[in-house]
């Protein structure tokens, strides 16, 4: 039996109801018991779901968010298609926890603690090709079950059209520069970051900042947000949440990497990118360049 499809119309009273929970959460609540909300911000696929179960395990009050700035929000739930991009080829979506931060936090000026996730820039994109079927052309999304199909050429073809042409494959550096300024007024590439350490604290107005490479050890994220969240109980476990769907998706991501590494002038611009340069050290760089470019097992 094939699940059940909700429309727009039957999601939005869950929708609304979580909504006012969390706004409430991190709004009035926190007001009166003097909590200071935690908020893992990232977009999709940076391994920032591991992040926000530690922080929530610890007993912070805590939410989750992917997109702040206004113009990259819609109001509660839409019919609008789930690829819908911004003028700087930024998704546009509903999100409780978007909306939750952006109306509790960000509007009002409340204090509140962000914990940003930064990964490498073509390891997302990647991701979220691999995984999520909404940015899948009516081909592959037809033809994904079929056994060997992913594998072939014509497969290859129809991934790298979508992928190199409306997909939003340059997601996690244009949602730095894009999200982060329209959504909190600030300019992560503005400041200086710990590239050795692979984590630096700001300060913004009401907000604290920790800005972290998810590719640390899960021990190492430990000790920045235990130290950063003053939480010493913090544990960072890992997750893969995946909008799976069958054994077929290690043949996908497997081609995803292949289309890639069709494009070594792409490849090369991300990495040589001064938004990539901003967090990553040359060898840094040099050892994630390679792992596109050169053929795997």
């Amino acid at each position: 039996m094939k699940p059940k499809r909700f429309s727009a119309v039957h999601r939005v009273p869950s929708f609304l109801f979580r909504y006012a929970v969390k706004r409430v959460q991190l709004g009035k609540f926190a007001a009166l018991t003097g909590a200071r909300p935690a908020v893992t911000y990232a977009t999709f696929r940076t391994a920032s779901t591991s992040i926000h179960h530690a922080i929530r395990a610890s007993g912070s009050a805590s939410v989750k968010a992917h997109a702040l700035a206004p113009e990259h929000l819609l109001p509660l739930v839409s019919p609008r298609a789930p690829h819908a991009l911004t003028e700087h080829g930024l998704p546009i979506f509903a999100h409780v926890g978007n909306l939750a931060v952006r109306h509790a936090i960000i509007e009002p000026r409340r204090e509140a603690d962000f914990v940003v996730a930064v990964r490498d820039p073509i390891a997302v994109a990647a991701s979220v090709m691999s995984a999520f079927r909404m940015w899948w052309p009516q081909q592959l999304r037809e033809r994904v079950s079929e056994p060997g199909f992913v594998e072939t050429p014509a497969a290859l073809d129809i991934i790298e059209k979508q992928f190199f042409g409306h997909f939003p494959r340059n997601l996690m550096l244009d949602w730095l520069t894009h999200d982060m300024s329209g959504g909190m007024g600030w300019d992560p590439f503005a400041h200086d970051f710990d590239q050795k350490s692979g984590a630096t604290s700001y300060v913004h107005g009401p907000w604290r900042l920790l800005v972290i490479r998810t590719e640390l050890p899960d021990s190492q994220k430990d000790i920045h947000l235990r130290s950063f969240l003053n939480r010493p109980s913090i544990q960072v476990v890992p997750s893969n949440e995946t909008i799976g769907f069958g054994p077929e998706r290690k043949a996908l991501i497997k081609a995803v990497h292949a289309v890639i590494r069709r494009h070594p002038d792409w490849v090369n611009a991300v990495f040589d990118d001064t938004r990539s340069r901003h967090f990553w050290s040359d060898s840094d760089l040099e050892r994630m360049r390679n792992k596109w470019l050169l053929p795997r097992d």
